[in-house]
């Protein structure tokens, strides 16, 4: 079955366990059991504030179970997603590299290996969920060889012999809450469920006769609620297709062993191997806010959800009180018939009036304006707080110019690129664990394709076996693909062309034609075509062998000079509008003030 361990045959495990079982004694079993227990109550309060952010976070509408009040302005939702996507909106790509000359043909195997395993397993949805449980309170993800069986037990990503990577729920964790550094950590660890029957029935798994069967719920040992209960509910005894069994992985660094236990009662392990793994071990956790002498990280969440809370207890403060609005037609006795014509009179329609005077209407109610100004302070609060929000996320202008607005979204992401700097480094250590698994596997066989260099038309067949793997694992550099894992759009992708051409091509030409580069246009235009998503282009363009051959200016002749092009910039000046000047204005107006006329007539302006 699985295992985060880097495996072995059976019969090793069974040599392993009876050896182990003589030096981990009955009584080092029980203080273990003690002490898990007693790091689990300390993550306690983790654990519930992580599940009433995650219940702000879904929303009202998301299930019976999610936010307990309406969430009209969800801040938090947008915080999480623009930050996701500046971190993790795509899979990273791989670069292997050598300072081995020999081994440079190898290491280029090794990245189309790794590369290709990174998209097998769907590497990038793990890392995307393990970016937004950081930001909840803690990215865990667990590495390891899927053993050798004839079941794929943990889904059909998880093949036979392949390497995987799985994230991990703060529900489903725990690790030494006494140390006050990862590294001090004595234990690590995490909780899952397999089917009982298969577990009994694996060769992997022993002292199994006395496993009972587990009961799913939606609640962990010490009472808070689990997670996963916001979308089935809080069933205490959910009906399940095949008993299942929870088991505890544990990891002790200092013992250099990995151990299985039941997660209920005091039962002997069912598994302990000697751990041949990376040094680093099975587990891998990414947080953003280290909090001096504490292991558990401040999270993004928890200083944004005061200004959420406050801001949809405002707006829904507002909202019944624009409920409560009322007009109304106010008659003085005597005028019953002004007010009867009027309330019959259509839109527009002419009507005689006895006594006009007598007959006004009367509002009653409303939405408080010193209260709206303050929604709106604390929407802008909330965007401060949380690094530029408007700018990140591209949802609005925030400067009068174009290089205003970059030069602010360059400035806002600079705490962004703190944070993007420990994504790359987690994720750097999970594929290393990965790429550790696939060079040290002796049964690894990936089939491959190679394309030829500069000539990407052809491409050759290779594999990536143990035969074909040359040196030591030590010997290659594995590097994450600088801005691999950012959002690019064809439409960026574009822009980055055309931006090229101009300043570095076009300018150039002449000389690069004396060194005899040329331009292929034929591939440029499809390229265009491809990004600006015009696929007439290629219908509208003919391409054809050209009539004549093209000479080459030989070295020493002059070269071909040019036509130069000569171009006027024009600066027209149009008045603009940006979303916090026109909230700025806004609160001024609600608030009494007296805002310039160029302020006001800002408000109605559209922004962009």
């Amino acid at each position: 079955l699985r295992t985060a361990a880097a495996g072995g045959s059976t019969k090793t495990g069974k040599t392993l366990l009876v050896k182990t079982m003589v030096t981990f004694s009955d009584k080092n079993l029980s203080k273990l059991r003690q002490a898990i227990g007693y790091s689990r109550r300390q993550l306690q309060p983790f654990r519930q504030q992580r599940y009433e952010v995650i219940r702000q976070y879904v929303g009202y509408h998301y299930s019976d179970d999610g936010a307990s009040d309406r969430v009209p302005v969800n801040l938090l939702e947008l915080a999480i997603n623009i930050y996701t996507q500046q971190m993790a909106a795509r899979i990273p790509q791989v670069l292997v590299s050598t300072i081995f000359r020999q081994l440079k043909p190898t290491a280029a195997n090794f990245e189309l290996a790794i590369n290709h395993l990174l998209n097998e397993i769907k590497f990038g949805e793990t890392i995307r969920l393990a970016v937004i449980d950081a930001l909840f309170s803690l990215g865990i993800i667990k590495s390891g060889l899927e053993r050798r069986s004839s079941v794929e037990i943990n889904g059909y990503l998880h093949d036979v012999g392949q390497p995987f990577a799985d994230n991990i729920s703060l529900d489903n964790w725990v690790h030494d809450t006494t140390a006050t550094r990862l590294e001090q950590c004595q234990f690590m660890g995490d909780r899952y469920r397999l089917p009982l029957e298969l577990v009994k029935e694996s060769k992997a798994f022993k002292n199994t006769d006395d496993l009972q069967p587990t009961v799913k719920t939606a609640y962990n040992e010490d009472g808070d609620s689990k997670t996963e209960s916001l979308s089935h509910g809080s069933q205490v005894d959910p009906d399940e297709y095949k008993e299942h069994v929870e088991l505890w992985d544990i990891w002790l660094p200092l013992e250099n062993l990995l151990l299985t236990i039941p997660a209920e009662g005091d039962g002997k392990p069912v598994r302990v191997i000697d751990w041949d793994g990376p040094e680093t071990g099975p587990y891998h956790l990414l947080s953003f806010s280290p909090v001096p002498g504490n292991i558990m990280p401040l999270a993004p969440s928890a200083l944004w959800m005061d200004l959420h809370d406050l801001a949809n207890r405002l707006f829904r403060k507002l909202g019944r009180q624009a409920e409560r609005q009322k007009t109304v037609l106010g008659v003085q006795s005597g005028a019953e018939d002004d007010g009867n014509r009027i309330l019959k009179a259509n839109d527009g329609e002419a009507l005689r009036m006895d006594n006009p005077d007598r007959a006004r209407e009367y509002r009653f109610g409303g939405i408080d304006q010193p209260s709206l100004a303050f929604l709106l302070q604390v929407k802008d609060l909330f965007v401060y707080l949380g690094g530029n929000l408007d700018s990140l996320g591209g949802l609005s202008p925030m400067a009068d110019t174009l290089g205003q607005d970059q030069l602010l979204a360059q400035n806002a992401s600079k705490r962004v690129s703190d944070m993007q700097d420990r994504v790359i480094t987690f994720t750097k250590d999970v594929i290393n664990s990965l790429g550790f698994y696939l060079w040290t596997d002796p049964l690894i066989n990936l089939p491959l394709t190679k394309r030829v260099p500069g000539m990407e038309e052809l491409s050759v067949p290779v594999t990536f076996d143990a035969e074909s793997r040359e040196g030591d694992f030590l010997d290659y550099n594995i590097q994450i693909e600088p801005y691999s894992m950012q959002h690019q759009s064809p439409q960026m992708k574009l822009q980055a062309l055309v931006q090229v051409v101009q300043q570095f091509i076009a300018p150039f030409a002449p000389m690069m034609a004396e060194q005899g580069i040329g331009i292929n246009f034929e591939a440029l235009l499809h390229t265009i075509g491809k990004y600006a998503n015009v696929s007439e282009l290629n219908e509208i363009l003919e391409f054809s062998q050209p009539s004549g051959t093209y000479e080459r200016s030989m070295v020493g002749q002059p070269p071909v000079k040019w036509p130069t092009t000569r171009h006027i910039s024009e600066r027209v000046n149009r008045p603009g509008a940006t979303r916090s000047g026109k909230d700025a204005a806004l609160m001024q107006t609600l608030l009494g003030g007296n805002p310039q006329q160029s302020e006001l007539a800002a408000i109605r302006r559209p922004t962009g």
